[in-house]
């Protein structure tokens, strides 16, 4: 009888899981980005850096020259390893700035 109830309280808890984490905080990290030159350069970027786990999305602006990456509610930021992502992927990162918004 307990392992039935501990089945659905686990089932229960997974269904809920979600529903939690809407309306968290995300943090938003914003690089500035030199060398992209097409939007090749953009989706390549994107995509490397949206292989990082705590990584929701992220989306490079050709015409800005940045890159915006939106983590996963409750993740931290690792701007370091950001940097080195776009390093690795051919451009040049410049300044960063991290800010909060609230997950939808």
């Amino acid at each position: 009888m307990q392992r039935s109830h501990l089945k659905h309280l686990a089932a229960a808890f997974a269904l809920c899981l979600p529903l939690m984490a809407f309306g968290a905080e995300r943090l938003v990290v914003d690089i500035a980005v030199k060398g992209m030159t097409c939007p090749f350069c953009a989706y390549g970027l994107e995509k490397n850096l949206g292989k990082a786990s705590e990584v929701d999305h992220a989306s490079a602006s050709l015409k800005g020259q940045n890159v915006r990456i939106v983590l996963k509610p409750g993740a931290q930021a690792d701007l370091d390893r950001y940097k080195q992502l776009i390093h690795d992927a051919g451009f040049t990162p410049g300044e960063a700035k991290v800010s909060k918004e609230e997950a939808k």
